[in-house]
């Protein structure tokens, strides 16, 4: 499946790792690159900075295709 998961926090990252590890096509989002690139160095996933808000960072993520999208953000 591909999964876009929306924040890269504990939350998201605990989300990523584990459906990243079922060999799923996962990517993150996050507008804190730092954790983006944490994501992206230590699990099998895509990575994505910017605000998942915005429309044209989740089509970068390839929202049209997703057949999850997860929000996982501190607003959420």
């Amino acid at each position: 499946m591909k999964i876009i998961i929306c924040g890269a926090g504990q939350v998201g990252w605990q989300i990523a790792r584990h459906l990243s590890g079922e060999n799923n096509d996962v990517t993150v989002v996050d507008n804190n690159p730092e954790l983006v690139r944490r994501a992206t160095d230590t699990l099998d996933v895509q990575g994505i900075a910017g605000y998942a808000s915005h429309p044209d960072v989740l089509d970068r993520a390839g929202a049209r295709d997703a057949d999850m999208i997860i929000a996982a953000t501190y607003s959420d």
